[in-house]
């Protein structure tokens, strides 16, 4: 196959992307974004942008390097230089291994999505009981993941993520012909770099989960493979070039939608769910525990477009956080196999990667219900995923500066991409940093 020549031809090539945003947009976009809104106001609009704009570079280059030399990111990341473990004729670096351990915190978001899933399905159908709507969850996940292939999932990805745009940018554009419209001061007090300390665990799970965090870099790459950019091209530098640019438009798809998905969201929790006395003190307080993610967010419709809306938002809400669930649980099946057989814990040639795969799909699902059912707070267990999750973004940012400096001169990007790799890892270092001394000290 050969790789598209033009913009237009590029464009029909998307799909990476489109599989990405489903994972990004649930947990991120519908939930935490509005409360983190909700919390402090438009105080941290520069924040949110910051978040879904800084990421994707890396996006970008660590694929550059799966394009070029048609690994896989943990055979890649497998040659960092450092600790290494060899198993089974399998050598492994220490990073490989300190992401492995990310699964845990990752499937325990997994959960709380699973318990947001649920909830909304109750609202809906309160004869079921959100515990039965917490296994229905996991086994249609299952079932969609082992019967379908990559094409299946992007198909039906796509549909809800074109959907879930379209409803946000109304809802958005409806807010400004009520008592909630946004002026000019309030986007201008969001872009003065405040950064109010009160609210530094749900800011930092907002970081962490919004745009793309480094669980949605490392399975994008996979998506990248099984789409076909990375295409043997035999040594030919030109045809390996116009792939990496198809990879660019795609991620620059992805910045475009995850945008549009969740900056509604933002103004809404800004401008609406930020003037409900009862929802302000609790996050204010961190008090997750009194807070129910469906009733709560819920009234960004309603108080906007009436009460009648609130059932709009909880069909929203039950796809839009079920598509996430389910290319979550996706993106884990081609990690999870990628682990267990790069670090030499399973090999190949006794199990193969498409059954490891199919067995994935089935575990995920089982781990995360059982995550709900030992601590059935959806925001507890996000932020848990969150803050993991923008604690492990430098890692990730390291070896994407290291990975592209082993490329040869004509494949690597320009200066300007990399020293803009280093601003990033600087401040992802100091996130780290706050995270740390915030749970070890407190501000």
């Amino acid at each position: 196959m050969n790789p598209p020549k033009t913009l237009t031809e590029r464009l029909k090539f998307i799909g990476p992307s489109v599989v990405v945003t489903g994972s990004v947009v649930g947990s991120g976009s519908i939930v935490m974004t509005p409360l983190l809104g909700a919390a402090a106001g438009f105080i941290f609009l520069w924040w949110l942008l910051l978040s879904m704009w800084s990421k994707p570079i890396i996006q970008a280059e660590i694929s550059r390097y799966i394009i070029v030399k048609r690994k896989t990111f943990l055979e890649a990341f497998a040659d960092m230089p450092g600790f290494k473990t060899t198993i089974q004729g399998k050598t492994t670096s220490w990073l490989v291994w300190f992401m492995f351990l990310g699964v845990i915190p990752s499937v325990a978001g997994m959960g709380g999505l699973t318990g947001a899933v649920a909830e909304a399905g109750h609202k809906l159908l309160p004869q079921l009981s959100i515990e039965i709507w917490v296994i229905s969850c996991c086994v249609s996940t299952w079932l969609i993941l082992y019967w379908g292939s990559y094409q299946s999932l992007e198909k039906i990805l796509l549909a809800m993520v074109l959907f879930f745009s379209l409803v946000t940018m109304f809802i958005a554009f409806s807010m400004q012909a009520t008592e909630y419209q946004i002026d000019s001061s309030q986007v201008l007090e969001g872009l003065t770099f405040s950064f109010p300390m009160d609210h530094l665990p749900l800011a930092l799970a907002v970081f962490g989960f919004t745009g793309i965090s480094y669980g949605e870099i490392m399975a994008y790459t996979y998506w990248c493979l099984e789409k076909g950019y990375a295409q043997d091209t035999q040594g030919d530098k030109e045809k390996t070039k116009l792939w990496i640019k198809t990879m660019q438009t795609d991620v620059w798809v992805t910045v475009l939608f995850i945008t549009i998905g969740t900056l509604p969201f933002f103004f809404l929790g800004a401008g609406v769910l930020h003037y409900v006395p009862e929802l302000r003190e609790a996050l204010s307080n961190n008090s997750f525990w009194d807070i129910n993610i469906i009733d709560s967010l819920q009234n960004m419709f309603a108080l906007v477009l009436g009460n009648w809306a609130m059932w709009l938002f909880i069909v929203l809400a039950f796809f839009v956080l079920f598509s996430t669930f389910l290319s979550g649980t996706a993106a884990f099946t081609r990690t999870i196999a990628d682990y267990l057989l790069s670090t030499g814990l399973v090999l190949e040639k006794q199990l193969s990667r498409r059954r490891i795969i199919k067995l994935i799909a089935i575990v995920i699902p089982f781990l995360s219900g059982l995550f709900y059912f030992i601590l059935p707070n959806p925001i507890t267990l996000l932020l848990i995923a969150g803050i993991w999750a923008a604690m492990g973004l430098p890692i990730v940012n390291i070896g994407a500066l290291y990975l592209i400096n082993k490329l040869e001169k004509d494949l690597k990007p320009k200066k300007i991409t990399v020293i803009f790799l280093w601003l990033s890892l600087l401040l992802q270092i100091t996130l780290a940093g706050m995270i740390i001394y915030d749970m070890t000290i407190g501000f």
